[in-house]
């Protein structure tokens, strides 16, 4: 195999930083709880987002099932199926986002 003289190569990028460095099993255990923390902080609030975005959603629905329920024996709900499927399509938007 022959032998590259360095000095003869005009582009040659001396200095060039691969983007590492190095550290201790202590500090990578460090590193990687704080990261597991943040990662866990940020899961735990957007779940708690997306839990009241869907209780405010729900809500005004039991609420008015529940309205006149005592004096009233039947509901009278029109167009009942594409209402749902509307509030099914938006509880999927919710929980995907």
């Amino acid at each position: 195999m022959p032998t590259i003289n360095l000095d003869d190569v005009e582009d040659f990028e001396v200095d060039f930083d691969f983007g590492f460095t190095t550290a201790s099993e202590e500090d990578f255990k460090i590193r990687e709880s704080a990261v597991a923390q943040k990662v866990e902080q940020e899961v735990s609030t957007e779940a708690n987002t997306k839990v009241l975005k869907m209780y405010k959603m729900i809500m005004p629905l039991l609420n008015n099932l529940v309205k006149d329920a005592d004096t009233k024996e039947y509901i009278y709900w029109p167009s009942r199926k594409t209402k749902i499927q509307e509030f099914i399509s938006k509880l999927q938007a919710v929980v995907n986002s």
